[in-house]
């Protein structure tokens, strides 16, 4: 969490709509240059004046369920610095045999579950009702 001063600060200058989107997804405030948007619609920023660790961030295009997936590998090589140069710095050629990326499926119907290949050592019992006379 940061200190008060630096949340005002950050609030007069990134504005009211970004700080409650900020507060909502990541609960913090950070305001920085944008360094590129990526083909999902994620905005890329980086402020060198934070704190080691905290200088560059994504904001999910996806507002109501941000997802760390919807990050290209590209960007992903970026913010775990990887590499210093952004994507729209360097001469970015993706590869064909990347492929599309899989989507996160945990907490939904496609989630991976696993399965038992062995028979049960125990039954259930059923209890057996006899007729009344």
């Amino acid at each position: 969490m940061s200190t008060l001063g630096r949340t005002l600060k950050n609030f007069a200058k990134v504005g009211p709509a970004s700080y409650w989107r900020q507060m909502d997804t990541i609960g913090d405030t950070k305001w920085g240059r944008l360094v590129g948007v990526d083909v999902n619609g994620n905005k890329y920023f980086e402020n060198n004046d934070e704190v080691s660790g905290r200088e560059r961030w994504v904001e999910y295009a996806s507002v109501n369920q941000p997802d760390s997936g919807d990050v290209a590998p590209e960007w992903h090589g970026w913010l775990g610095k990887f590499v210093q140069e952004p994507p729209t710095e360097q001469n970015f050629v993706p590869q064909k045999w990347w492929g599309e990326p899989t989507p996160n499926f945990s907490g939904t119907p496609k989630a991976f579950k696993t399965y038992n290949t062995t028979r049960p050592k125990l039954n259930a019992w059923e209890p057996v009702v006899k007729a009344r006379a």
